[in-house]
């Protein structure tokens, strides 16, 4: 074989294998980082380090060595292995679940702060949030960090966590709780405290029903008897005009015809005192009663009042 060849083989070899390994490619969602000796390779005045944008890239062989990361959001949850423990203002034991989303938005600064590992990242923002969480659930009551501030609290906990980020060129993007719970060991004495408030709760409920109910009768009863009251004087009152009225009547017929009225008196004592056939009136037969027994004739005289 031609020596010359086998040389011009062996360049063409070694400039493919040169070109491979100067060549990389960065994909979408990813940046990437040249170290040169160990050093970020910084532009050419030397200010600012280079950041690798998506595409294909070339590097001098041997001697940079490239670094790519995911700058896409990532989320991690915490713990890891146990909820985390907090205390509320009024001395109350949480255990807290929560998840954070995070992603890399100063690729220089995360791999100074972090020596480009993730994972190291994620245990030192964890330790962070977890001191956060722990101080604004310190600053509030239970009641306040599950519904009525909750909104505000979250808020408070992303920026801060967000402000420590930034050390590590790192954007906290998101944090939320996902599980609440007490410890197990003060479960049932919460839920027997709940159990007794609810009853008492209850208790007076009734106990405040009881009471205006017994205002309502009460009332209504009161206002029955005024009621009764205007309607028997009314009544009354209607009764004497009634009477008096009628006496006029019976006074104006008297004075008319006074024979005539007698004996219209005395038919209507009759009536009532023979209403029913086992009706027994003893009487003296000349008393006054039966006069008109007597025929038309006999003496008129005024009837007894019966």
């Amino acid at each position: 074989m031609n020596p010359t060849k086998i040389i011009t083989a062996a360049i063409a070899v070694v400039l493919l294998l040169l070109l491979m390994s100067s060549a990389f490619t960065v994909r979408e969602g990813e940046n990437a980082l040249t170290l040169r000796l160990g050093k970020i390779v910084s532009d050419n005045a030397g200010a600012n380090p280079v950041v690798i944008n998506p595409g294909l890239h070339f590097k001098a062989p041997f001697i940079d060595q490239v670094r790519i990361f995911d700058t896409r959001m990532q989320q991690f949850a915490t713990p890891n292995t146990q909820p985390l423990v907090v205390v509320t203002k009024e001395q109350t034991y949480l255990l807290v679940e929560y998840f954070a989303k995070w992603r890399i938005n100063d690729l220089p600064r995360f791999y100074t702060s972090t020596s480009g590992s993730v994972s190291w990242a994620e245990n030192l923002l964890e330790q962070r949030i977890n001191d956060i969480v722990r101080a604004e659930y310190g600053k509030r009551t239970s009641e306040e960090a599950v519904s009525t501030d909750r909104m505000n609290m979250m808020a408070a906990i992303k920026e801060q966590a967000n402000t420590v980020g930034k050390n590590q060129g790192i954007q906290v993007i998101d944090v939320q709780i996902q599980q609440i719970t007490l410890p197990r060991e003060i479960l049932d004495s919460v839920f027997k405290r709940m159990a007794t408030e609810r009853k008492q709760f209850a208790e007076a409920k009734r106990a405040e029903g009881l009471e205006k109910s017994e205002e309502i009768r009460a009332l209504a009863d009161q206002k029955a008897t005024v009621i009764k009251a205007e309607a028997q004087m009314k009544g009354a009152t209607t009764r004497a005009q009634g009477d008096q009225e009628a006496a006029m009547i019976f006074a104006k017929a008297y004075s008319g015809d006074p024979a005539f009225y007698a004996f219209y008196r005395s038919l209507e004592a009759y009536s009532k005192s023979f209403h029913n056939k086992k009706d027994i009136v003893v009487m003296k037969p000349d008393g006054q009663f039966f006069n008109y027994f007597h025929g038309f004739n006999a003496p008129i005289s005024s009837p007894t009042k019966r």
